[in-house]
Formats: C-alpha cells, sequence, structure tokens
C-alpha cells in the first residue's frame, strides 16, 4: 500500500463519470431486470439505512458496452430505492481505477465500495484500506452453489492472512481476436497456438500502414500487462518462489525482449501502441488497423451491434503458448468496502453485494457485458453457449492459470503489475533503444524496490 499511496494520481474529473443510478440509455429490459427479487431487508440492513448519511456512493468499473453500465447503474438505484436511500454510481475507466483511487485515498475521498481488480484488491486489502467480508462472501457462495475452484483459490491467497477481502462477480479473460478472413486469404485456417506461430502469420498477412499484425498494447495501462504474460510463457520470471527476490534479469527475460523487439522493429506493431490508452486495441481491431488484438471480449460486444460482419470474419481462441509455457490468467473483478466506509455503509455494502450476485440480474448483466463466470449457478446462463467469446471465457474458468501463475500472487507482485513494470521495461528497449541487459536491470531494481516494501 506504501508503494499505492505514492503514485501519482493522475487524470481529470473529466475520467469520470458521476451520475444518478438509474440515468437513461437503458438495456432491454433494464427496469424489470434491475428491480427483480430485491425483496424486504433484514431488520439490520433496514437499522442500516436509517443510521447511514448518504448518499451510498459505489464506483463501477466501466466496461463495454454501456448498456452493461447502464444495467449495474440501475439495479444500484432500484436497491437503494428499496431500502429509502440515496445512491450515486461513479464509472469508472478499468485502466485508470489505479490512478484513481490513489489520488482518493490521499484525499480520503473513497466511495462507500467500488468494482476493482485482483491486483488491486491485493494491494489495498493487505495495506489495511479495505475492509474484509467473509459473511458475504460465504452467504453468497452458499447461495449460487459454491465459488469456482480458481475464483475461490484466488480470493484466499496466502497472501491475505486468512481474510476474504472482496465478492467476486466476474473474471477478465484473455481471448485472442484473428482476422480469420484475412488470414485464410495468406492459407492460415486456424487461429496461432503459439507466440511464433502468431508472428509468423502476422508477417505473411499484415499490409502496412493499412494493416499491422500485432494490436498488443505496449503502454501503461492494464491491457499493457499482457506483456507480464507473454514473458511468463518465454519462461521469464517476476520473483522467486518465495516471492520475496525479483528475478527480471534472467536468460529467458531476454529471449522474450529479443523477441518483441525484433516484431517491434519488424513493423509489426501499429506504431501508437506504446501511447494507447485502454480504448486501443478496441479501436485498432474494430477499425481493421489490427489482425490481432487480445481482449477480454468487450470488442466482440461492440462489434455484435455495430459490425456484425466484422464479428463473423473473426476467430476466438485461448491466448498463444511460448516456448516454456500456455499462460492465461483468469483475472477476476472483486465489489469491495474501503475500511474509511462507516459500519452502516458496511453493512449495507455487503446486502448491495448479494443484490449484485441475483442470477436473474447476473444473467441480464454477463448478456451485456464480458465477464467470465465465477459461480457455480452462473455456468447455466444462456450466454455461456450461445455466445463464442463467452463460450471461451467459460473453458478458461475451467482451464486458465491462476493469477500472478507461475509467479505467487502476493501484494508485491500486485504492486508490480499496477505500476505497469513489464510494459516499462519493454518501452526502455523499442521505444528508448536502450541495451536489453540495461533495460532489464533498471526492471530488476524497480521490481526489487517494490518486493522490499513487502518484506516482514
Amino acid at each position: 500500500m506504501r508503494h499505492l499511496r505514492k503514485m501519482q494520481a493522475v487524470g481529470s474529473l473529466a475520467a469520470i463519470a458521476l451520475l444518478a443510478a438509474g440515468c437513461s440509455t437503458p438495456a432491454n429490459n433494464k427496469d424489470a431486470v434491475a428491480a427483480e427479487g430485491l425483496g424486504t431487508p433484514s431488520a439490520e440492513v433496514a437499522q442500516a439505512a436509517k443510521d447511514f448519511k448518504g448518499p451510498f456512493t459505489y464506483w463501477i468499473g466501466l466496461t463495454f458496452p454501456e448498456s452493461s453500465n447502464d444495467l449495474e447503474a440501475a439495479r444500484i438505484k432500484a436497491w437503494g430505492d428499496n431500502l429509502g436511500i440515496q445512491t450515486q454510481v461513479v464509472k469508472v475507466n478499468q485502466n485508470e481505477v489505479v490512478q484513481q483511487t490513489s489520488g482518493a485515498i490521499e484525499a480520503k475521498s473513497l466511495p462507500s465500495a467500488m468494482t476493482v481488480p485482483y491486483d488491486l484488491m491485493s494491494t489495498m486489502g493487505t495495506g489495511g484500506q479495505l475492509s474484509p467480508v467473509p459473511d458475504s462472501y460465504a452467504a453468497i457462495g452458499e447461495a449460487h452453489g459454491g465459488w469456482l475452484k480458481s475464483i475461490d483459490s484466488a480470493t484466499k491467497a496466502k497472501s491475505f492472512g486468512g481474510k476474504v477481502y472482496g465478492v467476486p462477480f466476474g473474471f477478465f479473460g484473455s481471448v485472442l481476436f484473428s482476422r480469420a478472413d484475412l488470414l485464410k486469404q495468406k492459407g492460415f485456417d486456424a487461429p496461432p497456438k503459439t507466440w511464433d506461430e502468431l508472428l509468423a502469420q502476422s508477417k505473411a498477412t499484415q499490409t502496412p500502414p493499412k494493416t499491422y499484425g500485432m494490436g498488443f498494447a505496449l503502454s501503461n495501462v492494464l491491457d499493457g500487462n499482457l506483456t507480464t504474460s507473454i514473458m511468463q510463457s518465454f519462461g521469464g520470471r517476476v520473483a522467486d518462489d518465495a516471492g520475496k527476490k525479483c528475478t527480471i534479469n534472467s536468460p529467458e527475460t531476454a529471449t522474450f525482449l529479443k523477441w518483441i523487439k525484433g516484431a517491434f522493429d519488424a513493423g509489426q506493431f501499429p506504431p501508437s501502441v506504446v501511447t494507447w490508452d485502454g480504448a486501443g486495441d478496441n479501436n485498432s481491431y474494430t477499425s481493421g488497423e489490427s489482425l490481432f488484438i487480445v481482449n477480454t471480449g468487450s470488442v466482440y460486444q461492440s462489434m455484435k451491434k455495430d459490425d456484425p460482419e466484422l464479428a463473423k470474419a473473426s476467430a476466438y481462441s485461448a491466448l498463444p503458448a511460448g516456448p516454456v509455457a500456455q499462460v492465461a490468467p483468469v483475472d477476476p473483478r472483486y465489489r469491495v468496502v474501503p475500511s474509511s466506509t462507516s459500519d452502516a455503509g458496511k453493512i449495507l455494502a455487503q446486502d448491495l453485494f448479494k443484490t449484485l450476485a441475483d442470477d436473474t440480474y447476473m444473467a441480464g448483466f454477463m448478456e451485456n457485458a464480458t465477464y467470465g463466470p465465477v459461480l457455480n449457478s452462473q455456468l447455466k446462463y444462456p450466454v455461456f453457449t450461445d455466445s463464442p467469446v463467452h463460450a471461451g471465457l467459460l473453458k478458461q474458468a475451467e482451464k486458465g492459470t491462476a493469477p500472478a501463475f507461475p509467479d505467487t500472487a502476493n501484494a508485491a507482485y500486485s504492486d508490480y503489475q499496477n505500476a505497469f513494470s513489464t510494459p516499462r521495461m519493454v518501452q526502455r528497449v523499442v521505444v528508448d533503444k536502450v541495451a536489453i541487459d540495461k533495460a532489464m536491470a533498471e526492471a530488476q531494481a524497480s521490481c526489487q524496490k517494490i518486493y522490499d516494501q513487502h518484506a516482514s
């Protein structure tokens, strides 16, 4: 958490959209789905609603398409109306949540509850910024057939000291999007199974400056952390098995950097990938600029509505393997309660989490968003058979690698990722043209500083 406190809060108020929950741009049957199953609150929750000094503010992780955000906002408003409390929803771009959170911590203005990625939950939880929520986690699991093993394991990581800091509702998984129509013209009938195959297909098919092959962010956004997974698939490691000593400076990391530098120097990446924001890969693929991207599936949701022909012309497959392993991390998203929230607010937040876990609501939400399942009851949602991207996420729920694998998932690793450490090392090589050995040494030093902050 010391590292998070030191992170510079960037962005502006324009980066956050504040709205009364339940604004316009509704999803299909939004109001009906939002109000489903609210029921009569328990005596404890009803008393908390009377005691709470509002409004109850919730930060949602902005995703695509907008209909999913509107449905979530409507559900929160319906819950608040049922309790007689005022609610507000703040939409935060998920690529900016670390910066916005660090600024809110310094300003002592964290919301009542919020959605965060796994790495940020780890950093905040072990840093004393989150209130544990074991009761709501257990109750939701029991009510919905139990948590999937990979999700339960991630939520109860050893580094959390036996505490449960968040309630997962879905996970982001890495799906490889391929322009199957263009690749087939060059004789490639199946998506690449390895990163070397992908590079070969890219070189044979791209037609720059109109179309480049590899639309992967090399910038300081969450999408840029794909480079950590690629590095790990080449055998590179962030730290040792004990999760204490950084091991960035290694022959395996050097091999990865040579590979990505070779691809960049050969013109396989759109030049702007080093400065992309969180929507960079989305826009690059839908505009026809890139043959390949790795995405959680939000691009597919947009294409279904705006460009169904492109959706049909695309293939969706697992993340390619490197020469050492296939690394396809499951990245859960959590609902958490800041420790700064009042006691009444903490009771309300956990009740809200139960409300948001309702299967009728969640089935509609996942139809509009692109998350993988975390609960056994979610495995039966129609979207996981009707949508090719969701079907891929269903498979990843069963076979995907745990967060940080093959590294140890702890707060130090999360801080490494929150600082976009691997993309920064890559930028040093491909943009600043420093020697690979120097870039690795710099990354090793900055990594060890992060890990040392968490040494016991």
